[in-house]
């Protein structure tokens, strides 16, 4: 019987999910309010990246009225129903280093979002699923849904923001920090819970965060027929952020953060082999920006320290750092830059944790107003505890979105990842290329 450890970031199922061609990093950014919010992959959470003070707006930020989807008016309610459908080539499916085998992949994902129409409060959710199937290798097909509520109130000088979101995923093969392998991709339930409370002082912005996250995985098996035990890395997640904010001036604001975790695992010794719960921090101080009409951003850098409650997983600790800088060479070009430094619990066996790096260049070019081109090259490189190990990453997303009418959308994606491992307890090493061609349908 096999037993593994940690636990992993759903920010691959998440792109899997929706289908898109997405940036590493910051796997989407929306405006929100008074700030630009984006998706942080190694939190799993939804991070303020800077204020939106209205000086700036990317390629993919800008409204494009005659490509929008119109939604459906439903009371007090906008409805925006939404079906996307894929086909893929990937010529590496099981991401291996020694006999890579190629598939067709065809996706089907249909969603319903709704936004409320209220002139102080709101009110959204989302409602999606998507389905999978592979020409030739049917282990690989897999079915995923999600749902979520999030919502926003403001009295006086403050707000409270929440939500809950729910869903059913799996790991992708291509994911460094894995189980191993199995028959059959690993499934796993996720649940979150977050809400924030935030005030206004004339120029001083505080806030408290906090994030609730559970993670259910199912079990596997691998080849021979030898249990794979995931459940063992059934835990419950819980991050506390505080942050104080101060208006410098109308185009920068400076921050200190102060973040705690707690990692709690269902099952301890004997029932599993580790005792894989773990405590930290982080202590950071940033700021964020929007300077005449060629940058904007956030940087930030700190210490971190992760303690595991078990003697032979030693503490990580060191310098922690997220950046996120866009500039705008013209109103037409967005370059974006994306750096993390942190801890994540970890899926290998032996290693409860490990310090991931990671970087990225994205190139948003909007060629005609309804054709956007776009390049993201990104690095990573990941140095385990507890075992000789350290993992680099790599890889080039190329795409060209082009939004034919407000209801039809194409996109062409092209990606290349390679992974090496080295270390006594070396893991997978792969390249892969895949292929897609997306169309969306929308109303």
């Amino acid at each position: 019987m096999v037993r593994l450890v940690g636990s992993c970031a759903i920010a691959t199922a998440l792109a899997a999910s929706l289908g898109l061609a997405l940036p590493r990093v910051a796997l989407a950014q929306e405006a929100t309010g008074d700030t630009v919010q984006t998706f942080n992959p190694d939190t799993n959470a939804i991070d303020s990246v800077t204020y939106d003070r209205g000086r700036n707006i990317s390629v993919l930020q800008r409204p494009r009225p005659d490509y929008q989807a119109e939604g459906i008016q439903v009371g007090g309610f906008t409805v925006y129903p939404k079906v996307t459908t894929s086909i893929a080539y990937d010529d590496n499916v099981f991401a291996v280093h020694v006999g890579p085998q190629g598939d067709f992949i065809f996706h089907v994902a249909p969603e319903v979002d709704f936004q409320s129409d209220w002139a102080r409060d709101s009110l959204s959710g989302y409602v999606r699923i998507s389905q999978d199937w592979d020409a030739r290798f049917t282990s690989e097909d897999e079915f995923q849904y999600a749902g979520g509520l999030a919502g926003k109130l403001q009295f006086g000088q403050s707000d409270f923001t929440g939500g809950v979101d729910a869903g059913h995923y799996f790991l992708s093969r291509a994911v460094s920090n894995d189980f191993g392998f199995t028959v059959k991709p690993i499934d796993y339930d996720y649940y979150a819970f977050s809400g924030q409370l935030a005030t206004e002082l004339t120029r001083v912005r505080l806030s408290l965060r906090v994030d609730d996250q559970i993670y259910d995985y199912e079990n596997g098996v691998t080849g021979a027929g030898t249990p794979v035990i995931a459940d063992d890395e059934n835990h419950n997640s819980l991050i506390v952020t505080g942050k104080a904010e101060v208006a410098v001036s109308a185009d920068t604001a400076a921050y200190v953060l102060v973040k705690g975790n707690s990692q709690s695992y269902d099952f301890l010794p004997p029932a599993s082999p580790f005792n894989q719960n773990s405590d930290g921090y982080e202590i950071d101080g940033g700021a964020d920006f929007d300077i005449t009409h060629l940058v904007r951003g956030e940087v930030q850098l700190g210490y971190l320290r992760q303690e595991y409650d078990a003697a032979q997983f030693k503490p990580i600790d060191g310098f922690a750092a997220k950046a996120q800088l866009e500039w705008f060479p013209t109103e037409l070009t967005t370059v974006t830059g994306v750096a993390f430094r942190g801890v994540n619990d970890s899926l290998v066996p032996g290693s409860a944790g490990y310090l991931t790096t990671d970087g990225s260049i994205r190139v948003d070019h909007e060629l005609l107003r309804n054709l956007i081109l776009s390049a993201d090259g990104w690095v990573g490189y990941d140095q385990y505890n507890g075992i000789n190990r350290d993992d680099t990453r790599a890889g080039v997303d190329l795409s060209a979105n082009w939004l034919i009418t407000r209801h039809v959308g194409v996109t062409f994606a092209y990606t290349y990842s390679v992974q090496n491992s080295r270390g006594v307890q070396t893991g997978p090493s792969f390249a892969d290329n895949r292929a897609t061609v997306t169309l969306v349908l929308q109303r």
